[in-house]
């Protein structure tokens, strides 16, 4: 036989790898490290959790009253303060390394079943509600305001210390700051939920705040499915929404393990995306419903009205419901309004403002400075709202939830990082829109704001903790570091803005012209 052989007898060895292939295994290796290690980082972070649930009341974790045979469950272990601040410390810090990883690892090609991780999510949500609530004493003033609707008080004009006072079971155990003496700044959709735990709790503190926390569990995961349908097709988005919201360890500690309301609200924002595509009165339904939640949910009507504004017959739809409903909650209560107004005035640890008014604006203008320094943040959040819708990555394609979510997300950061009166869980709205967006610069602006927020608010209970020194460090990284940090990253977005701008507007147009006229093009 003659000719020429076989090329596959003539190239190299089929088995043999080439250095391209051998390097692209070694990166696909390297990346699976990566998401792996992520997920088994979040894994300890829950377990962490857990495990703080167990030990019983503690520095972290309120008294809520004798378990029973069903959850939640723990021991009267009585968990030293040293302990228990190194173990939130420790599940903080193994939070922020799983999100950072996950996210690396998305980028760099990495992708794991995202129903697989929202499956995860689950099964974390479920072990944290198998033990009382962590982090917070919110619950015990959730249950209060729950407890006086349902014997016929009202909770938007009697304080959880006047309930503590008439005697009343649930009354003495809320005893916990600093909402003792304040009625409930919530909506009557949020206090609709607390008067039926209580109805079904009764006079049990731990029964009625169990039931709270598995509404606020089913929201959380709710929520997270709400964003991988909204994700579309792309595997990578997909991913992304469910590590950013389902499996951040960060958010499983403030929204699920802290039991607070806002995430009820977040799962309210989501429904109104999602219903955006299909029914402008039901988006407008459920934007209501998060106003009636927590009122300062009701500015996500903005966004939702610009990226409806070619609609006319939508817009007019999501408007007529959202008012509505909000109208109708408002009316049930409208000293809610005036409650939310009070507490929104006030300073909060961890904000850089209350120090700059101590240290720079006092010795400068006097007593007058107050007024100056809330200027400066209202000055400074709407800044902050036009440098993020230019720094923003804009939406991939048109779909109207992206064009929606981009500005909404302006208007959160703005708030966030812009006024003195917020609180880590007050982030939830961000992290969901975050997730609803192209990866970009914010994804880890936001995860350090929201960390040091939570580091600001560790362990938990407002109570003096042992040895001395231990209340000392709390108390210097409450109102010293974590202000100086999130200072120093007020200061780098600005920065970062005003050189995107200027790069954008100025310098781009300068290059173009200048490379026309060495081609010595005409202009256009």
């Amino acid at each position: 036989m003659s000719g020429n052989p076989p090329s596959s007898l003539t190239s190299e060895d089929p088995f043999e790898s080439s250095p391209q292939i051998e390097s692209e295994r070694r990166s696909r290796g390297s990346r699976g490290a990566l998401g792996a290690g992520a997920i088994a980082t979040c894994v300890v972070s829950v377990l962490l959790m857990v495990t703080l649930g167990l030990l019983g009341p503690s520095s972290t974790e309120p008294v809520f009253g004798p378990a029973g045979k069903l959850p939640p469950w723990f021991w009267n272990a009585h968990p030293p303060d040293l302990l228990v601040c190194a173990l939130v410390a420790l599940m903080l810090l193994l939070g922020t390394a799983a999100v950072t990883a996950g996210l690396v690892a998305v980028r760099s090609g990495w992708s794991p079943s995202p129903r697989a991780l929202l499956i995860g999510s689950g099964f974390a949500v479920a072990g944290l509600l198998c033990v009382p609530p962590l982090g917070t004493t919110d619950p015990l003033n959730y249950a209060a305001y729950g407890r006086m609707a349902a014997l016929g008080l009202d909770p938007y004009r009697i304080s959880p210390w006047r309930l503590a006072h008439s005697g009343d079971p649930i009354g003495k155990l809320a005893i916990a700051e600093p909402w003792l003496h304040l009625p409930s700044v919530y909506g009557p959709l949020a206090t609709a939920t607390e008067w039926a735990a209580s109805m079904v709790g009764g006079t049990s503190m731990l029964r009625t705040v169990w039931l709270l926390s598995v509404l606020s569990g089913i929201a959380y995961v709710a929520t997270g499915a709400l964003l991988l349908r909204l994700a579309g097709p792309d595997p990578a988005r997909r991913v992304r929404s469910q590590l950013l919201w389902s499996l951040n360890p960060v958010l499983l500690w403030n929204l699920v393990a802290g039991s607070h309301v806002d995430v009820l609200g977040a799962f309210c924002v989501v429904a109104a995306f999602w219903a955006l595509r299909r029914s402008g009165l039901t988006a407008g339904l459920a934007l209501g419903a998060a106003t009636a939640i927590k009122l300062t949910m009701g500015v996500f009507a903005l966004p939702f009205a610009w990226s409806l504004r070619h609609d006319w017959r939508r817009l007019a739809a999501t408007a007529s419901a959202g008012i509505l409903t909000a109208a109708v909650a408002f009316a049930i209560a409208p000293q809610v309004v005036h409650n939310a107004a009070q507490v929104s005035g006030q300073a909060v640890v961890g904000s850089p403002w209350p120090a700059l008014l101590r240290k720079v604006l006092l010795p400068v203008f006097g007593t007058g400075a107050a007024k100056l320094t809330t200027a400066m943040e209202v000055t400074s959040a709407s800044v902050l709202v036009i440098l993020m819708l230019v720094m923003l990555p804009p939406a991939l394609d048109s779909d109207i939830t992206q064009r929606a979510a981009r500005p909404a997300l302006a208007l959160a950061a703005g708030y966030l990082l812009g006024t003195s009166y917020v609180r880590p869980w007050y982030d939830a709205a961000a992290w969901l829109l975050l997730a609803l967006l192209v990866p970009s610069w914010f994804d880890l602006v936001l995860l350090a704001h929201t960390v040091l927020m939570t580091l600001t608010f560790g362990p938990g209970l407002p109570y003096p903790l042992h040895p001395h020194w231990l209340t000392t460090l709390i108390v210097q990284i409450g109102y010293r570091i974590v202000p100086a940090l999130q200072a120093l990253l007020l200061l780098a977005l600005f920065v970062i803005g005003i050189r995107r701008i200027r790069r954008k507007h100025f310098d781009r147009p300068r290059r173009l012209l200048r490379d026309m006229d060495d081609q010595n093009l005409p202009p256009t």
